[in-house]
């Protein structure tokens, strides 16, 4: 049976209904994972390389002798550090973890188990010298034999030192990682609140207004501000959501702006199929709208058009709002909105995204957004 096997056995047993038996089975099992099988074949190799300084032949020059003298060489190395390893693979599951206090523990349980592989090789009758002559004090005397297993100990404790501060680091790194995604998903939870339509009270009271002078318009701004509150307010939940379901939440606010303005707002949209499942934040469309009708066609007596697009080009998605305004002014571009929307963008995708303000000819101003392709399911803030 495995070490791993025989673990899970004595684990299995701590399920038992005695409360003492099922505490020991519990100890015996957190002290068997400390014996594994690679432990057990570092132990096995290393008491092949000892055996052949006990089976040597000194009147040969260092020759080894037969092959039943190697093996029975083996065989009482295995039987002495079999044991120590055991014993102290064990123990290092209980011993303290400072170190002098760890070091004087294992030495004590070394130095039993190599007290116990002597008493079993006595027991065995098992023959530990392969020498000829004066060989024997050699093989019989326990200080060499205990002084390799300390060595063998103080290897373990320096490469257990080292995997302990190896994990060390990449649990700070794990820490730093979970850390910077919490600092990321609270800047992205600022950015998003302030990205709450700014029309809103102003559209209310132009409702309010309406019902009194034109009830039928005021009737569908209602309907239409009620269709973009609620839709905009679960998609500010996450930190991505389909173009499409952006674009619908853009026509909802432009049908609740162009009831306030009338013939001086007229809108397009054309959005190719291949683009529909592209990931973007929620609301960044809604937002460049809202900055072509606030900048560009409000100033004007006339108003003007807004025109959003979406197409594929090559490995990008490409969408554009257009308008018809007035054009560059000298705050366009440094507002909260824009700065707002192109954080996301860049939390969203990297650099994969971008968000880029041009001319429009023969008036106006293009916004274009470039997103990766790709479906997108709700991506969780």
């Amino acid at each position: 049976m495995s070490p791993t096997s025989f673990a899970a056995l004595l684990r299995a047993r701590a399920d038992a209904d005695d409360p003492l038996l099922r505490r020991a089975s519990r100890v015996a099992a957190r002290a068997a994972q400390g014996v594994t099988r690679q432990g057990i074949v570092i132990v096995a190799g290393f008491s092949a390389l000892y055996g052949i300084t006990l089976s040597v032949d000194p009147r040969t020059g260092g020759a080894l002798q037969v092959l039943g003298d190697y093996a029975t060489a083996i065989t009482g190395a295995l039987m002495l550090f079999l044991p120590a390893y055991a014993l102290a693979a064990m123990a290092a599951q209980f011993a303290p973890r400072r170190l002098l206090a760890r070091a004087l523990v294992l030495a004590f349980m070394v130095a039993a188990g190599i007290a116990l592989g002597y008493m079993l090789s006595d027991a065995a009758q098992v023959t530990l010298v392969s020498w000829r002559g004066g060989g024997a004090r050699h093989t019989t005397a326990a200080l060499p034999v205990l002084m390799t297993a300390w060595l063998g100990l103080a290897g373990f404790l320096l490469h257990e030192r080292e995997r302990a501060a190896a994990q060390a680091l990449h649990d700070e790194a794990e820490q730093r990682l979970d850390l910077e995604r919490r600092m990321s998903e609270a800047r992205l939870q600022v950015l998003q609140s302030q990205i709450e339509p700014h029309f809103l009270f102003n559209s209310l009271a132009h409702a309010r207004r309406l019902c009194r002078t034109n009830q039928p318009a005021g009737r569908a701004m209602l309907r239409h501000l009620a269709h973009y509150i609620g839709a905009a307010q679960p998609a500010l939940r996450h930190a991505g959501i389909a173009l499409a379901a952006d674009v619908d939440l853009a026509v909802a606010y432009l049908n609740v702006q162009q009831i306030r303005m009338r013939e001086r707002l007229r809108f397009d949209v054309d959005v190719a199929a291949g683009t529909r499942d592209a990931c973007i934040p929620p609301m960044t469309l809604t937002t460049l709208v809202e900055n072509a009708i606030k900048h560009g066609l409000s100033p004007l007596e006339e108003g003007g058009t807004v025109t959003i697009t979406a197409r594929v080009q090559g490995d990008a998605i490409v969408v554009d709002v257009k308008d018809s305004g007035q054009g560059f002014q000298s705050t366009l571009g440094a507002g909260v909105g824009l700065a707002n929307s192109r954080a996301r963008l860049a939390m969203l995708h990297g650099e994969a995204a971008s968000l880029d303000l041009a001319m429009n000819a023969p008036r106006g101003v293009i916004a274009t957004v470039v997103l990766p392709r790709g479906e997108c399911g709700t991506v969780g803030a």
